[in-house]
């Protein structure tokens, strides 16, 4: 068996080092972006409750225009109600959207265009419906589809019929197509008036609050109690820790006041321990 040479240390075997546990990296804060002027000024409950009054008006347009077609196709009709209507559904659809999915003012601006288009196609109803009301046996197809019988006009054609349902039917969407062309008035004039307000907080200055300079209250120290030598009466005053021996410190010993002319306070050497008795008298006047 080898010996172990003296002096020589073994040498230590190195252990492998478990490595640290990645801590997971911050993730950057993002910035919370403020709300847009166009969303803060728009109106979206009113645009919204605009928005069911043109989806009812619509079918009720699209629904006068099925009935009149039912009884008499050609003759006052031009089925205004149907191609009319295809517009008034983007106008709603539309003005829906801008009321609770996309409150911006690029989808404002598209229900403004589909409004004034809608308002157009309104007034396209009423011109019609009225012309027809005055004159009800217009017809503005050929001679042989207008004078034709029986099931050629329409499926439910009589002559009481076509006075007693089919004219009533016209009026209602004349009634229907000058509430959709209101309310599309309306709808541009809300598009109009948040353009005016989002202009208007826009160029408003911003006033901030005036402050008043912060002045410091004077001062004053409450008058000391003083005795009949004209010396200041104060309490005992009491050491917080008592000497310790070869301690450089100075230990402030008890103060003992008496009311005579003399003063007298004991202090005590922190070294020697040595009581030293000293008179504060007042000095006269010269």
């Amino acid at each position: 068996m080898l010996g172990t040479t003296p002096g020589i240390q073994p040498i230590a075997t190195p252990q492998p080092m478990t490595p640290l546990q990645s801590m997971t990296p911050l993730q950057p804060m993002t910035p919370v972006q403020p709300p847009k002027p166009w969303k803060i000024k728009f109106p979206a409950i009113i645009s919204g409750i605009l928005s069911f009054l043109q989806f009812g008006i619509t079918f009720v347009i699209i629904g006068c225009e099925v009935g009149s077609v039912l009884i008499d196709m050609v003759t006052a009709t031009i089925y205004v109600g149907f191609w009319a209507s295809l517009f008034f559904i983007f106008a709603w659809i539309s003005q829906a959207t801008t009321s609770c999915c996309c409150r911006n003012r690029g989808c404002a601006t598209y229900t403004l265009i589909m409004q004034v288009i809608s308002l157009f196609f309104a007034a396209c109803v009423i011109g019609f419906d009225s012309y027809y009301i005055i004159y009800p046996t217009t017809c503005f197809f050929s001679s042989s589809i207008c004078n034709g019988l029986g099931t050629t006009r329409g499926l439910f054609y009589t002559y009481s019929n076509f006075y007693n349902i089919k004219i009533p039917l016209i009026k209602g969407q004349l009634a229907a197509g000058a509430v959709m062309f209101v309310l599309c008035l309306i709808s541009i004039g809300i598009y109009i008036i948040t353009t005016i307000r989002v202009y208007r907080a826009a160029k408003r200055p911003i006033v901030y609050p005036q402050t008043t300079p912060y002045s410091v209250p004077p001062y004053s120290m409450p008058p000391l109690p003083t005795g009949p030598d004209g010396m200041v009466i104060a309490p005992p005053a009491l050491n917080v820790r008592p000497p310790k021996p070869g301690s450089p410190l100075y230990h402030r010993p008890m103060i003992i006041l008496d009311n005579g002319e003399g003063r007298t306070n004991d202090l005590v050497c922190p070294t020697c321990s040595t009581m030293m008795n000293v008179s504060v008298r007042k000095k006269p006047p010269q």
